[in-house]
């Protein structure tokens, strides 16, 4: 980027200003700007008009900014001294121009009678740099040298491309994004209202998610096909969720709103249970709102571990869950456990099909995970792996979370990232509270207790996850 030339002009109204107007200069050629005042580049004998016409004037001249006081706005608006002289170059040009950008005015001095910045008649209702409250001196030098160097603080993203929703009328839509874009914005801005913004989204995505209910099962191929669009749909809102969980954590705020997390995953379970009106015959009613929920927490959980909210794992974990639509006292309360799912009109379809998989369910996941900005399948993989675990590890609990997705991981040849990092003793140290765990010796009886139960291990016919590989449970704490 090269130098730019900027030409001051200026009224010589008192010492004060002159100094001003020198300061200003100085400052800036610290920031690289190329300036020109009469008191650096004329010498006696110099024709004083001559200079001005031709600072004007030369190309060579990207900005001309225009200081104005009381002073300058008078001999401007009056044609008299040396301001005048450069008012009627410098008028002629800026409405002879195409390129009105070349001008700027600083204005420094307010007219008390009219409670506006003196300005030339001549510059008319163009914008103007407003320096007339010295406390807002350097935000106010900023947006000149951003003005200088073509560099506005706001600029017109690029066009995106026109949402799903928009262009598929056929597509159900949630009617969040406003809500989204608010929310991440004032929590990336630190605002006093983010929390606010926060709770509103939340609270609008679990009200409106009835939208991709279902009507009643009638044919179950057709059933099934209904549910793959309905989660589908969904896969944009999935994005704008995880969007603001980035946000959230990203910026400390996880601590204040877990709550209000755990009350959300509570309204959207509401989702799952018979509905009044609704003719439940098969077990296969309300699949693409479990698929939902399920994806949700373990897209939920995936990325906490992915930011290294350990703490906050452990509580979603512990967590007990109220159902306030129970109808008996076995349904009363529920654990994480409660949003994992045996999705039956995928598992019939895939019974069905000739292209049979392990888990069309995993699959299922898998593919989705690949238009995730946010997450990989491997991080799904290892959030699946921490949910078994912990439940295997918690016996008491009669709620068992079974790992559709670990699948994936039956070929890894390395830890999951977390188990790789506990490596180091003092990493062992801030992620062993996931677990409930006390130490590394802990870790080696849970996994001994696994291989003991060897029933526990998941497996797809054949094909089993490396439990001591995944955990590393050989090298856990070995550095300091």
């Amino acid at each position: 980027m090269n130098n730019p030339k900027v030409f001051i002009s200026y009224s010589w109204s008192s010492p004060e200003h002159e100094q001003r107007v020198l300061n200003i200069a100085k400052e800036l050629v610290e920031n690289g700007v190329d300036a020109i005042i009469d008191k650096w580049s004329l010498r006696e004998g110099d024709d004083a008009d001559a200079f001005m016409e031709r600072m004007v004037s030369d190309p060579d001249i990207q900005k001309v900014l225009i200081i104005c006081d009381k002073i300058y706005s008078e001999k401007s608006d009056k044609r008299t001294g040396g301001a005048g002289t450069e008012a009627q170059i410098i008028s002629r040009k800026i409405y002879e121009q195409t390129d009105e950008g070349k001008f700027v005015v600083a204005a420094f001095e307010m007219n008390e009678e009219t409670g506006k910045p003196y300005l030339p008649i001549y510059y008319g209702s163009r914008m103007y740099i407003d320096f007339t409250d010295p406390n807002k001196y350097a935000t106010k030098f900023e947006e000149l040298i951003r003005w200088i160097f073509n560099k506005p603080l706001y600029v017109k993203p690029q066009l995106g491309r026109i949402p799903d929703y928009i262009i598929s009328d056929n597509k159900k839509t949630l009617g969040t994004t406003a809500a989204f874009k608010r929310a991440q914005s004032l929590i990336y801005e630190g605002r006093p209202n983010a929390m606010g913004a926060f709770r509103e989204y939340l609270s609008r995505f679990s009200s409106n998610l009835s939208v991709f209910q279902l009507p009643s099962y009638k044919d179950d191929e057709d059933y099934y096909s209904q549910v793959i669009n309905c989660i589908n749909d969904f896969v944009p809102y999935r994005e704008e969720w995880l969007e603001v969980l980035n946000a959230v954590c990203d910026n400390g705020l996880l601590p204040d709103v877990l709550n209000d997390y755990l009350r959300f995953f509570e309204n959207i379970h509401k989702y799952i249970y018979p509905r009044n009106g609704i003719n439940y015959l098969y077990n296969q009613e309300e699949d693409n709102m479990k698929f939902i929920e399920y994806e949700l927490m373990l897209c939920f959980i995936a990325l906490l571990l992915k930011k290294e909210c350990y703490n906050a794992v452990a509580d979603v974990l512990n967590a007990t869950f109220y159902n306030s639509g129970a109808t008996t006292e076995d349904e009363v309360t529920y654990t994480y456990s409660g949003f994992n799912h045996y999705l039956d009109s995928i598992f019939y379809h895939n019974e069905r099909s000739s292209n049979k998989y392990y888990s069309l369910q995993a699959k299922i996941v898998n593919d989705r995970m690949a238009s995730c900005e946010l997450l990989k399948m491997q991080d799904i993989c290892q959030a699946d792996f921490v949910c078994w675990l912990y439940q295997i590890g918690h016996p008491e609990n009669s709620d068992r979370w079974f790992p559709h997705c670990l699948l994936y991981a039956c070929y890894m040849r390395r830890p999951f990232e977390m188990f790789a990092r506990a490596e180091s003793l003092r990493y062992l140290e801030s992620m062993k509270v996931v677990f409930d765990l006390k130490d590394k010796d802990d870790f080696l009886r849970l996994y001994s207790e696994i291989m003991e139960k060897d029933s526990v291990i998941p497996r797809w016919d054949f094909e089993s996850p490396n439990i001591k590989l995944l955990m590393n449970i050989d090298k856990l704490g070995t550095r300091k």
